[in-house]
């Protein structure tokens, strides 16, 4: 499912990723730790196609990700949920509607019950109670703005899910 091949990226003198080779197959889990500045991010950031290595080849479903074009990456990127270290939520926006952000589903632009049962399933599988869909993100715990970051990213159901943050105990 997921491949990279011979991997080099830098930014200006600074070598992020020195020949790195990886293979994730379909329904395996693989965790990518180590401290800051090791590239973790880079890595991740290459499997969806917002940076390109400078050379080897990062291979997604069989699709060489450094060739897509537009149209091809933002296909690319729909299968891939992503989860931001600190949550990345909207401020302004309540959990539900932070949730609802991805959701595809032409149904729910047409059936609130709908999307407000998927909005409450995703908070489900995250232990948060429904009634956090009314909450702001400032009136949240950095554990259950985590966590509706993963409900975000559970919504579309993606096929590849990664997320970026450092164990605890580790170097900022």
């Amino acid at each position: 499912m997921i491949e990279l091949l011979d991997v080099h990226k830098r930014f200006l003198e600074n070598v992020v990723l020195d020949g790195v080779s990886l293979e994730v197959k379909d329904g395996e889990t693989v965790a990518l730790l180590g401290p800051s500045g090791v590239g973790k991010s880079v890595t991740l950031k290459m499997i969806n196609g917002l940076l390109r290595p400078d050379s080897g080849d990062v291979i997604v479903d069989g699709l060489h990700v450094p060739t897509l074009g537009r149209k091809e990456l933002a296909e690319l990127r729909s299968k891939i949920g992503y989860v931001f270290q600190y949550g990345a939520l909207f401020d302004s926006m309540s959990v539900a509607e932070n949730i609802r952000l991805g959701i595809t589903d032409e149904t729910c632009y047409n059936d609130g019950t709908y999307c407000d049962n998927r909005v409450a399933e995703c908070l489900r599988l995250v232990n948060l109670s429904p009634e956090v869909a009314t909450k702001l993100p400032a009136e949240l715990s950095g554990g259950m703005k985590k966590r509706v970051g993963i409900a975000r990213r559970s919504r579309g159901n993606p096929s590849i899910c990664c997320t970026t943050s450092r164990p605890r105990g580790s170097i900022p």
